[in-house]
């Protein structure tokens, strides 16, 4: 939270500065706006993508959900028990249902990273697409500079807002060829 703070304090100092000296100097330059994170969740790539990972996240929520239900009917049944049961056989219940809680978890944390590293994987080459679109946006139209939105206290709604543009840019956009194989490889 307070990288965050700290993050968004100087990109706000940065921008009041440039934009204040920029303004006073050069008067005609061109500023705009860009919603990152929008221009890549509604290109077609990113809708596409996104929604594989999600219906991959909700797939292994169903089967953690399954898998927690389980553990508490195992739970339930053995306080159900518990009181005829020997006091070695209780403890040994009660230390297979704390294992079977510590794999759940386990299940839960290489569930949550396999999402978050396949996210990475699957969108990193989305946002270099994303760049290049503000890039050429930019060279295009002369903008002195571009910033993001989430650094951008006023206006949010502004016709500096290039988003649409970048998104249906990045969507114009043809996916590299995959690389031919090396001669003499096969």
């Amino acid at each position: 939270m307070l990288n965050r703070a700290v993050q968004w304090t100087l990109g706000l100092s940065v921008a009041g500065a440039v934009m204040l000296s920029g303004a006073v100097a050069h008067a005609q330059q061109k500023i705009a706006i860009v919603d990152i994170r929008r221009a890549i969740e509604e290109t077609n790539e990113g809708k596409a993508s996104i929604g594989s990972l999600k219906a991959e996240a909700d797939r292994k929520q169903k089967e953690l959900l399954s898998k927690q239900d389980e553990l508490k009917k195992l739970e339930e049944d053995f306080l159900k028990q518990q009181s005829v049961l020997q006091p070695a056989a209780a403890q040994k219940k009660r230390e297979e249902l704390q294992q079977k809680v510590m794999q759940l978890q386990e299940a839960l944390q290489r569930a949550q990273q396999d999402i978050g590293q396949k996210e990475a994987k699957v969108l990193q080459p989305l946002q270099e697409k994303v760049v290049r679109a503000i890039d050429g946006l930019a060279r295009r139209d002369n903008f002195a500079m571009v910033l993001r939105s989430d650094v951008v206290l006023w206006p949010q709604q502004s016709p500096m807002d290039i988003t649409n543009e970048v998104i249906r840019k990045v969507n114009e956009m043809k996916a590299p060829a995959p690389a031919a194989p090396a001669p003499g490889s096969k």
